[in-house]
Order: C-alpha cells, then structure tokens, then sequence
C-alpha cells in the first residue's frame, strides 16, 4: 500500500490552513485552492478504507450514520474525514519495528503511558510523519522531502 502524507502535514508544507482549503472551495475560490482540494481528494479515494473500521474509531461517524446523516461513509472520509487527520482504515502498523525505531514510544508503553505503537501513531505519530512499518521507508522518505521535513 503507498504511503500518502497526513492532511496537516500537506498543508504545513504550503502554508495552508484546513479552514482556508474548505472555505475557498465554497466560496469565490481561487482556482489553485479549488484544484488542489480536489487532487488530494483523488488520491485519497484511492487509500484503503474500511467502513466498519471507521465507524468503530469515531463516535460521531458512528452516530451521524445510525442517525442517517451521513449515507455514504468513504464519501466522508474522502472530502472530509481525511483533511480532519482521520483514518479510513486500520494503519498497517508493525508494531515491534515502531517500538524498535522510537524509542520514546516504546518508553511510554512500557510505562504504561500510551497502550501501543498504534495507538501512539494514530493520536499522533502519523502527524509526526512517523514510520508504520519496513515498507514505508522509500515512499515516507520522498514525501518528507517534498514537505520539508528532513
């Protein structure tokens, strides 16, 4: 599966607000902002995405989709729920090599502190542009060039 960045991470990278992306999109929007919404809405529908993952990670999906609010629950993840640093499914964590290659989470574990490496990267380790696994290692490393994180 190819790693795509954290909505906040992109829109560090150009100075951008989540607040500006939505309401210039609704609004007399300059065309770039428009476009840009839209091409990371693209490559966003196509991540993996797990309904029943989704609703069992968020209580407010949950609650908007039992009470018919929300019909479609990838359509949401998709426009809204990934520029609002959800996941749309169970991150592929390998949970020793994040323990391995953070030490500071695996301190916090041990501690009692946090409960798992997924834990720890789901609340925060992803917005830190933090390795899941092995495999990220190539796609990771580009997109933190691109941002500017290295």
């Amino acid at each position: 599966m190819p790693y795509f960045p954290p909505a906040s991470l992109l829109l560090d990278a150009m100075s951008m607000s989540l607040e500006r992306l939505t309401a210039n999109s609704r609004a007399k929007a300059p065309v770039q902002i428009t476009l840009l919404r839209q091409l990371i809405a693209l490559a966003v529908a196509g991540l993996p995405f797990d309904e029943d993952f989704y609703m069992s990670q968020y209580a407010d999906i949950r609650e908007a989709a039992a009470a018919g609010e929300l019909a479609d629950l990838k359509s949401h993840f998709v426009n809204q729920g990934y520029f609002e640093n959800r996941f749309g499914s169970k991150p592929n964590l390998d949970e020793e090599f994040y323990r391995q290659n953070y030490p500071d989470v695996d301190k916090a574990i041990s501690d009692g502190s946090i409960g798992s490496g997924l834990e720890h990267y789901m609340r925060s380790g992803a917005l830190e542009g933090r390795l899941a696994n092995r495999d990220q290692f190539s796609s990771v490393n580009h997109w933190r060039k691109l941002l500017g994180l290295n």
